[in-house]
């Protein structure tokens, strides 16, 4: 059968576009694996970050992968350097020190002032869902999933406190936060329990209204974590 040209031009743009959308999808699919295997540490050597390891780790051709890892050098989850290829970032003892500094003159700020209002119904139910979680992965010693659950209870204090500002802050530090906050499950084999158990307590302390001593444990809370760090 004679096909017309402007049949066979229309089957040529319809398989370019299903090109270029399976491209986009392959970068995207890249970016996401990637970034979880940073976020999560499976990915945590410079040896690691070479084009051909993360070829046959990912069984993808190098082009999505240059791309994922463009997105993610400028999210600042790795470093892209002419000459020297790629590497982690560095982050030294101050900067953790200084990390934990600030999110507890935040933190603490923001739960004392949360302890002094009264949260809605769905406020709580959120709280709720979200330590009913924490206590399962904690039973179960899955540090990933409590990480996440663990982030989003911090994150989640800000965002019921509505101030852009803070909540802007949380938003920048949030892969900072979850990557150390893995760091301090792994390194401390107890903490995944007592870390549940401290956001429990805080939790019950913002809703007694006991500010003071809300304030009190969540530093508590974040001064231990530094610690285990820095240690």
């Amino acid at each position: 059968m004679r096909v017309s040209p402007g049949l066979r031009a229309a089957v040529i743009l319809e398989k370019m576009g299903l090109i270029i959308m399976a491209s986009i999808t392959l970068k995207e699919k890249a970016y996401e694996q990637l970034r979880a295997l940073l976020m999560e540490g499976t990915i945590s050597s410079n040896d690691q970050l070479t084009e051909k390891y993360l070829v046959d780790l990912l069984q993808m051709s190098r082009t999505p992968i240059r791309s994922a890892l463009e997105k993610l050098a400028a999210e600042g989850l790795l470093n892209i350097a002419p000459n020297k290829g790629l590497s982690l970032p560095g982050l030294s003892l101050q900067r953790v020190a200084d990390f934990f500094d600030f999110r507890i003159a935040i933190e603490g700020h923001i739960v004392h002032k949360l302890a002094n209002r009264k949260l809605s119904p769905g406020e709580i139910a959120w709280f709720r869902e979200n330590l009913r979680i924490q206590e399962e992965t904690a039973a179960q010693h899955d540090y990933l999933a409590f990480t996440h659950a663990d982030s989003e209870f911090h994150r989640q204090l800000a965002l019921v406190y509505e101030n852009e500002e803070m909540v802007q802050m949380m938003n920048n530090l949030q892969d900072r936060l979850f990557q150390l906050a893995l760091k301090v499950l792994r390194k401390d084999n107890n903490r995944i329990q007592n870390s549940y158990r401290d956001h429990l307590e805080i939790f019950e302390l913002i809703l007694s209204r006991d500010a003071d001593e809300a304030k009190r444990r969540i530093v508590e809370h974040l001064e231990y974590a530094a610690r285990i760090l820095v240690l």
